[in-house]
């Protein structure tokens, strides 16, 4: 059901001439300057973790959909609870996650075409603690 709602949508952009590709904004311009500057993200974290969000961001972008990239299940995206909005963790290394936001509700989540990066956290313990903010 939610493939063919998806596919659906997909083809009515298609019929429309519309970009279908999921459009990536920032939480702020500091996380936007690290994530267009992966030589500058490369001074904050380790290459390692820099190689591994380059790969989670180019899928995500070559998505048409965000269910499109949750089917792929890569990275090990995890639903995030605790928070107002909807946001998903993708796996960086052991510890830390590139943290995401899709621009939708529960009903609309497989369809999504907008996604907010929040930044790079370690979530796990008593508190969060950035590495990309």
């Amino acid at each position: 059901m939610k493939t063919e709602l998806c596919n659906n949508i997909i083809n009515q952009k298609v019929n429309n001439e519309e970009n279908i590709l999921v459009e990536i904004t920032y939480a702020n311009n500091k996380v936007k300057k690290y994530f267009e500057d992966y030589n500058k993200m490369k001074r904050k974290i380790p290459y390692e973790w820099v190689r591994t969000i380059k790969k989670h961001m180019d899928r995500l972008t070559a998505a048409e959909c965000f269910g499109d990239f949750l089917k792929l299940g890569l990275g090990n995206p995890e639903r995030l609870e605790g928070y107002r909005q909807i946001r998903y963790s993708l796996h960086v290394a052991p510890n830390a996650r590139l943290i995401i936001e899709p621009d939708a509700d529960q009903k609309t989540i497989m369809i999504c075409t907008e996604i907010e990066v929040e930044g790079v956290s370690d979530y796990h313990g008593s508190k969060e603690n950035w590495y990309i903010p």
